[in-house]
């Protein structure tokens, strides 16, 4: 098997501090509102036409570093914390592989697809390139989600034992330096 290819699809949280430790607080208090929710909220966040979609990455797990944002970058973009699904699963509810393309391409495409439209331009003069996302969309306010369908990503073992002690054992965990991927907590 390719390790470039997966069968999941991930999710990551985000904060809105410009500071980085507060910024990976909140994604952690992101990931604490899905799982009490049992759901993800659909968002607007960069989606051309304003469609209400909920955004997902088909990075293997191994790979996941690399999506990560390192925290000289800002906007700080994507935290160790988040949710795993399968592409299936999506798939079955909608979920799509988004179409990257120049901005003419975005009236081109039928309505009911352009929710899925990427800006993509490889000018001299501005290059916009998000391929590495490899990003899938499904269009939705809200994609319930329980512990049959989704796997949690924590940085590491105290984060596990932190939402295990508050939401329960029922919840199926990534942990991401168990995995090698040596990646601060808070």
């Amino acid at each position: 098997m390719r390790d470039d290819l997966s069968d999941k699809l991930v999710h990551l949280t985000k904060g809105n501090s410009d500071d980085p430790k507060k910024h990976r607080g909140e994604a952690l208090t992101v990931l604490s509102k899905i799982i009490k929710g049992g759901e993800l909220k659909g968002g607007i966040g960069f989606i051309k036409g304003s469609h209400m979609c909920v955004c997902f990455s088909e990075a293997p797990i191994s790979k996941l570093s690399y999506i990560i944002a390192s925290q000289e970058q800002k906007p700080f973009k994507y935290q160790p914390y988040g949710v795993i699904v399968d592409k299936r699963w999506l798939y079955e509810k909608g979920g799509r592989p988004v179409i990257y393309g120049p901005d003419e391409d975005y009236e081109k495409l039928p309505d009911e697809m352009k929710y899925r439209h990427v800006r993509f331009s490889l000018t001299k003069t501005h290059s916009i390139d998000h391929t590495w996302e490899r990003e899938w969309r499904v269009k939705t306010r809200r994609l319930d989600i329980c512990p049959k369908v989704v796997t949690l990503v924590v940085p590491d073992r105290g984060v596990k034992d932190a939402l295990i002690k508050k939401y329960g054992d029922e919840w199926h965990y990534i942990v991401l330096s168990d995995l090698g991927v040596d990646i601060e907590a808070l």
